[in-house]
């Protein structure tokens, strides 16, 4: 999941809108992983409902809006920046990890038949002490799929934030194409060294290996591309019926994208999907920025608020659903389990919103003032 230390500028305020509809999109997904809903991916719904695509699309906007911060005349120093980005995505984090540990050992009476096999791994009544300093100290390869089963993303992101700023500056004055091709190469690099040392690109991501820091610092570098240079683009949209033509090629790439899985080879496959997806998401990124009907859409009030709660909503959502589950195990009541599931993870994640998540950004504010 993405999120920036602050909100980005009034004039690129949609983002938080369509980061909000992406992390739907993750609550669907995690929804539909769980048996008695698993045939919606038979549906032409399975398009709407990859979480994966959503993450890519979360690491291009916060590529996108911490280059505006790390850019601007106000620019924090390395240290405030670092301060910040720990307190905005590990302390809410670290709240709900502690959360998710106590409603799974209180929950917990056993496996649920019908959950399916994801419900059943990511809660198996087993929390091991070396594994929770795992968890929190937050480095290392592990099962990241366990316990709280959205961590892998928040790793990778405190993974770049501490070499991030180093990224910007180095590109800052780059001209768009070279800021690209860096982007794509940083990315093979990590690919090619996982590869290399034998490991399974399948999956890889949830086991947080190292070598795929560098593949999705890539994806933030290109985020970092569509911020330098977002005047030469917008204007260039602005003429013509480019936008439609943008909009509907990258509606395209970022849903049609995975088809790659079943043609090319292992490893290569996935670096050219979450890379076609990449392209999808700027592609929609761009005409969100460019669009004035786009910009009225994205600020219906529903969209606002669930972009304002989105770190909330990623992080909270499997808590509630896996819970839910463990409290009403019955096959005879699976459907209405996650009906139930799915009225609560909203309200919740607005209750972690204004607990963890509000808080975490006035200690960060503090600290560095």
């Amino acid at each position: 999941m993405s999120v920036s230390n602050e909100h980005p500028a009034g004039e690129f305020s949609q983002l938080n809108a369509l980061r909000g509809i992406a992390a739907v999109t993750v609550v669907m997904s995690h929804f539909t992983v769980i048996d008695p809903l698993r045939e919606l991916l038979q549906t032409p719904l399975r398009f709407l409902l990859n979480g994966h695509n959503a993450v890519i699309m979360f690491f291009l906007i916060s590529g996108f809006v911490l280059t505006l911060q790390l850019t601007s005349p106000h620019a924090p120093r390395y240290r405030e920046w670092l301060i910040k980005r720990i307190c905005r995505i590990y302390l809410p984090y670290l709240a709900v990890f502690s959360v998710a540990c106590a409603m799974m050992s209180f929950s917990y009476r056993g496996p649920v038949s019908w959950a399916g096999v994801w419900a059943n791994i990511a809660w198996d009544g087993q929390i091991e002490m070396s594994e929770v300093v795992e968890h929190v100290v937050f480095v290392g390869t592990y099962r990241a799929e366990h316990i709280l089963p959205v961590i892998w993303t928040l790793i990778y992101e405190m993974r770049i934030a501490f070499f991030f700023p180093l990224l910007v500056c180095a590109v800052q004055h780059l001209r768009a194409c070279h800021t690209i091709a860096l982007a794509l190469v940083i990315s093979a690099v990590g690919y090619l060294l996982l590869v290399a040392n034998g490991n399974d690109p399948y999956n890889a991501n949830l086991k947080v290996r190292w070598e795929l820091t560098a593949h999705f610092a890539g994806i933030f570098v290109a985020g970092a591309a569509l911020a330098q240079h977002r005047t030469h683009w917008l204007g260039w949209l602005a003429v013509g019926g480019r936008k439609a033509i943008v909009f509907s090629a990258s509606l395209a790439f970022y849903f049609f994208s995975r088809s790659v899985l079943r043609i090319a080879p292992a490893g290569l496959a996935d670096f050219l999907f979450d890379w076609g997806v990449s392209i999808g998401a700027a592609g929609l990124i761009s005409v969100v920025l460019s669009s004035r009907r786009a910009a009225l859409l994205l600020a219906w009030q529903p969209a606002v608020f669930m972009g304002r709660i989105s770190y909330s909503l990623y992080l909270t959502h499997t808590v509630v659903l896996l819970t839910v589950i463990h409290l009403m195990p019955s096959a005879d009541t699976a459907l209405l389990a996650l009906a139930v599931a799915a009225v609560l993870v909203t309200p919740v994640a607005a209750l972690a919103h204004f607990a963890f998540e509000k808080p975490a950004i006035v200690i960060g504010r503090a600290l560095t003032r």
